[in-house]
């Protein structure tokens, strides 16, 4: 008894900071790779060099100057939302948590933990982006185009080793070392975009470059290393952490947050920030070499840049990095007269002083910090000949601590038929922290104008990989002059 009542407190401390940074990502639906456009959530990711131009501001600057029908394009209302991770595996949460919960045993549970995680982490992230509006302009007989548009991007992400679920599952029956490590991050912003790109006709190679002006509206992250540790009728919590935010989740959730109050979220708030936290700053740099007519090879880097964070900014550390627990010193006094006999609130009270004493006191630096973004690196080829275009490529994340895009390779297939005015897409996308996942998508393409729907799905989280995927996108209309 006195053991599972310490242990709820101490789980409950543990997790404090990772719930508080999670507390905005809630309501709001906030990873980015393979959703840079409604071609790559239809095709399982990638950026076809024959897309419409104002799909080039945010895949591959160069694709904007490549040949199209009409001068000018505008984009409406384009909308895109993802959610995954390999953290997601339905098999292993129906071994932890659904019918044979509770009949394992700590060897069982102790298995499928190994085979969940491993000896490393798991993420599970979350990727929303809106653009409202975006132009492109190419005047006919000439080499070079020019783009601009609006972007906003939420995003959030959660890594997390075994030690949380081991505590949780396993318990303190047996005495053991648990590592409970992990980091979050949430994070919105919203950018203005313009974009060059020149083709050289007698090479042909087409260059292109998107500056983007950045103004972040919230931000959180959070890093924890720490030790369980249980031994005979001493349990022990070695941790440091950090944890950094600006604009609304500084003054609404970590100055507000208090996981021993009895309404540790009373007094918090989420919601999308209204005011200036951060500016920055960034680019996309891109290329794309016709090999031969309908065949193009394409690179692009994106999202190179940072954004500092000032309003409201501070860096969270801990002023006591031990919890440790020898048992419960028994008043008899104490428990009668001011605990009405009551032994539960007794041993509540005694961890909660103890918790109070590790975990409550905090040291905070109220000054501005710098975040990079999320850059990846691009390689695609478009073959386009007819009605048909196929494209295939892959995608590596080379800042993965500021999320969304996986360090892990992806790789991705797919491909467009068009029946007249009707575009279908199909496409496949392998590695990175998923399973193997399937896309497709359908569109309407007549007098100049054209509307996109795509999706992305994960049909087994355990097929070629572990881990889910799940995107939508909706395009309402692009125009053509």
């Amino acid at each position: 008894m006195v053991w599972q009542q310490h242990f709820r407190v101490a789980i409950r401390i543990l997790v404090g900071g990772v719930v508080a940074g999670l507390v905005l990502s809630l309501p709001n639906a906030h990873a980015q790779s393979g959703i840079r456009s409604q071609w790559a959530i239809s095709t399982g990711g990638g950026a076809s060099a024959t897309s419409p131009p104002t799909t080039a501001l945010y895949t591959n600057p160069a694709h904007l100057g490549i040949g199209s029908a009409a001068p000018l394009e505008v984009r409406l209302l384009d909308v895109r939302a993802y959610t995954g991770g390999d953290l997601i595996q339905f098999d292993q949460y129906r071994n932890t948590f659904g019918e044979q919960s509770g009949t394992l045993t700590d060897a069982g549970e102790a298995a499928v933990l190994d085979e969940w995680f491993g000896g490393g982490r798991r993420v599970f992230n979350t990727y929303s982006v809106i653009v409202p509006f975006a132009i492109a302009y190419r005047p006919r007989g000439t080499q070079w185009a020019v783009g601009l548009g609006v972007r906003a991007r939420v995003l959030t992400e959660v890594e997390t080793d075994r030690g949380l679920f081991d505590l949780f599952l396993v318990g303190a029956d047996s005495s053991r070392t648990v590592p409970v490590n992990g980091r979050y991050r949430a994070s919105s912003t919203i950018d203005l975009t313009g974009t060059f790109s020149y083709f050289f006709e007698s090479i042909p190679l087409s260059i292109g470059v998107s500056p983007q002006f950045i103004v972040g509206t919230q931000y959180a992250d959070g890093t924890l290393s720490s030790e369980v540790r249980v031994s005979d009728s001493v349990l022990t919590h070695r941790f440091d952490y950090t944890a950094r935010a600006a604009g609304p989740m500084s003054r609404q959730v970590y100055d507000t947050f208090n996981a021993f109050g009895a309404d540790p979220l009373r007094d918090i708030s989420a919601g999308f920030g209204r005011q200036v936290a951060g500016v920055g700053a960034g680019v996309d740099l891109g290329a794309v070499y016709e090999m031969q007519p309908g065949f193009f090879v394409s690179m692009s880097l994106t999202d190179l840049g940072a954004v500092r964070w000032k309003r409201d900014a501070q860096t969270t550390t801990p002023a006591n990095n031990e919890f440790r627990f020898e048992g419960i010193e028994l008043d008899l006094d104490r428990l009668q007269n001011e605990f009405d006999g009551d032994a539960g609130r007794y041993v509540r009270h005694q961890v909660d002083s103890l918790a109070r004493a590790a975990y409550q006191d905090v040291e905070r630096d109220r000054s501005s910090f710098t975040v990079g973004l999320p850059t990846a690196l691009h390689v695609n080829g478009t073959w386009s000949r007819g009605a048909v275009t196929l494209n295939g490529g892959a995608t590596v994340g080379l800042n993965d601590r500021a999320g969304a895009v996986s360090a892990e390779p992806v790789g991705h297939l797919g491909g467009e038929l068009r029946l007249g005015p009707i575009p279908l897409r199909a496409g496949v996308r392998v590695g990175g922290p998923q399973a193997v996942t399937l896309a497709g998508g359908i569109g309407l393409d007549a007098r100049g104008y054209r509307f996109d729907v795509g999706v992305s799905v994960t049909p087994s989280t355990s097929t070629l990989g572990r881990g889910g995927r799940y995107a939508v996108g909706l395009s309402l209309a692009t125009v053509r002059f």
